[in-house]
């Protein structure tokens, strides 16, 4: 069971990152992102594009995608402002859980624990794991406009040490800080973001994000 739990929370460390990812590769030109929510692997997305043949573009670049399943269509409506249409657009998506094509564990299960056990560092400072954050948000060129640590949370073999952090820059930056915290050698799992442009006039704004994440140590 202690193993299963921590084959869990590692196989779940670069799913935030990788559907962001996957949402911001698949856009074709002339199409945006405007609202993005990842809550506990279900993604809602809102956007906007210039034609309804860009929509359909992206909606079929993004059924190809090995980082989500269930995606389907919640609205679409054409609208008209200055003389030009376009399309907003709403997605719901599942991200695709991966365990499901993992291979079963072989070997004995004492061994495979201890090398699991491996990959969560004992207990170290805990104002020094928090500033890597800080320090992440930086490299990744994204400026942090809040940084909040909850009480620890503790667990049957792990305790979590919860986090809100909020950050401003555009979307690729935002990307880029969600796959860095899936690797850095403290294993960081982000529970939830949800990210929404800046302007409500200019769809290419920048994007404020709201990430809730938890790193994860041994008892």
């Amino acid at each position: 069971r202690k193993a299963a739990h921590i084959e869990c929370l590692l196989a779940w460390r670069p799913v935030a990152g990788r559907v962001l990812n996957e949402l911001i590769s698949a856009l074709p030109e002339r199409a945006w992102l405007t609202e993005v929510t990842y809550d506990a692997g279900e993604v809602r997305i809102k956007g906007i594009a210039s034609s309804n043949n860009l929509l359909a573009d992206y909606i079929a670049r993004l059924g190809e995608s090995p980082a989500l399943t269930g995606l389907t269509l919640g609205a679409s409506t054409m609208k008209t402002v200055r003389g030009r249409e376009s399309w907003e657009f709403a997605l719901e998506a599942l991200a695709r859980d991966p365990q499901s094509e993992a291979a079963p564990a072989v070997g004995d299960p004492a061994d495979r624990l201890a090398e699991l056990e491996k990959a969560l560092p004992a207990r170290q400072d805990s104002a020094e794991m928090l500033r890597e954050l800080q320090r992440l948000a930086l490299d990744s060129g994204l400026q942090m406009t809040r940084f909040e640590p909850g009480a620890e949370v503790p667990g049957e073999f792990t305790d979590g040490l919860p986090v809100a952090i909020e950050v401003q820059g555009d979307r690729n930056e935002i990307a880029r800080y969600l796959r860095g915290l899936a690797g850095l050698s403290r294993p960081w799992v982000v529970d939830r973001f949800s990210l929404k442009a800046l302007s409500a006039e200019d769809p290419r704004s920048q994007v404020r994000a709201s990430i809730k994440a938890a790193a994860y140590l041994l008892k």
